[in-house]
């Protein structure tokens, strides 16, 4: 995958990770909440998947970022 293809898709996820993530903190009992962590760790892990693609310093920015959307996830 090229550099600009891979930036494009996590550009593209990372407002649905904030978007589940802000719905679990705003209801953290609802019934969809096991759903949207799902989703979640799911795109995370094509997030991981892509980060080779887009360069070092590129990478590291993206792997903090993910890092926080974990820690968020796990609290």
């Amino acid at each position: 995958m090229t550099r600009k293809d891979a930036l494009k898709r996590l550009n593209g996820l990372a407002p649905q990770v904030d978007d589940h993530l802000r719905r679990i903190s705003d209801d953290p009992t609802s019934r969809d909440r096991s759903h949207w962590t799902g989703e979640i760790r799911n795109w995370i892990r094509q997030m991981e998947a892509l980060l080779p693609s887009v360069g070092g310093k590129t990478a590291e920015k993206w792997r903090a970022r993910i890092t926080e959307w974990k820690a968020r996830l796990e609290s």
